[in-house]
């Protein structure tokens, strides 16, 4: 039996040793690239004393030579906003490649269904009429998830005894629309301009209000959410190929599909929550993975959620330090950085859905 597994073991490493390989360079590429951001702002900071400031925090060292603003700084301020520029990218990318396969459509993204229009409006009405004491920490993000939660169950009862995913498409687009409208409506209601101001820079997205207390469930919320559509990658597979085809190789499509809304229902309105909106990312990031590893999400899902926290983070160093001492919204420089680039990997590879290439 021993031999037996060791021999299945290395025929899988042998098989696939290059997305291994490319999953390991990717973590690589993301553990450098979030040491050097965090020296990197309007105060640059020394990566020795960066790397010393990090482990007396954690308690490997003793050594205290740095001042107070410096250590808030470090470990207060920039480090958070690291790990949740990270985990953000990596949820956003990996709810993207699921829910392509789920409606098999390449235009797609995680906000086609309406959650994120949904948070939207939950933020503004927050901002805007004040429904929660705005100076309380959470409000806004509280106000968020519970327009993103919602705009689900508004879908949910608009779909639950149907099984095409083209009314599935529609009513999101129609939810979209509806709380897109509450959130104009509301804008124009306020005539405070520091209000209006806010909710623009707050929908433009920003992880500049990262703190340790919102880590762990934007942490768990995004991890857990991963593990489950790597479980369920099999399925992913089959939904590319059609739900005939899907329903023919043993899968429930439609309870399939409602599982997979629900867990990116869940991620998406924790990260909007928090970051605000975010665009591009679940649409384009998805897309260059496919491209350029192939269609199994088994790899899929792990490389895309690595690819999307390394361009997220990468975005969010370049809107720190573009027009300091200022910042830009992360969102703008994910559609200025991430549109040139797909239209890059269209025209190379000549791309389709599916992974192939015509």
């Amino acid at each position: 039996m021993q031999k037996l597994w060791k021999n299945w073991l290395k025929v899988f490493i042998q098989k696939n040793f290059k997305n291994f390989i490319l999953i390991l360079c990717a973590i690589i590429i993301l553990v450098v690239l979030m040491f050097l951001s965090i020296g990197l702002g309007a105060l640059e900071i020394d990566y020795i004393k960066v790397k010393d400031i990090i482990l007396y925090n954690l308690g490997c060292s003793q050594n205290l030579y740095w001042t107070k603003t410096e250590n808030l700084i470090i470990w207060d301020m920039r480090l958070p906003r690291i790990i949740l520029a990270c985990l953000a990218g990596a949820g956003l990318a990996v709810s993207g490649v699921a829910m392509q396969a789920v409606v098999k459509n390449p235009l797609a993204d995680p906000y086609i269904l309406g959650i994120s229009a949904g948070a939207s409006a939950g933020a503004t009405a927050i901002i805007a009429l004040n429904l929660i004491d705005i100076t309380q920490e959470y409000s806004v993000s509280i106000g968020a998830f519970s327009g993103a939660m919602l705009s689900m169950l508004i879908l949910f009862f608009l779909n639950k005894s149907n099984k095409d995913s083209v009314r599935l498409l529609l009513s999101g687009c129609v939810i979209s629309i509806l709380f897109s409208s509450i959130s104009s409506i509301i804008m124009f209601w306020a005539k405070d301009k520091d209000k209006i101001s806010s909710i623009v820079f707050w929908l433009m997205g920003s992880v500049a209000d990262a703190n340790w207390t919102m880590i762990p469930l934007v942490f768990v919320a995004v991890i857990v959410g991963i593990i489950l559509l790597i479980i369920y990658h099999r399925q992913l597979n089959a939904m590319l190929l059609g739900e005939e085809t899907a329903h023919t190789l043993g899968v429930n499509t439609k309870k399939l599909r409602w599982q997979l809304i629900i867990v990116i229902a869940i991620m998406i309105g924790i990260i909007v929550a928090f970051c605000g909106m975010i665009g591009f990312i679940g649409f384009v990031i998805p897309h260059i993975v496919r491209s350029l590893f192939g269609a199994n999400h088994k790899f899929v899902i792990p490389i895309s959620a690595f690819i999307g926290a390394i361009f997220l983070l990468i975005c969010d160093i370049i809107a720190r330090i573009i027009v300091i001492p200022e910042e830009l919204p992360i969102g703008i420089i994910t559609s200025m950085i991430g549109a040139p680039f797909f239209i890059y990997i269209l025209e190379r590879k000549q791309y389709i859905l599916g992974g192939g290439k015509k």
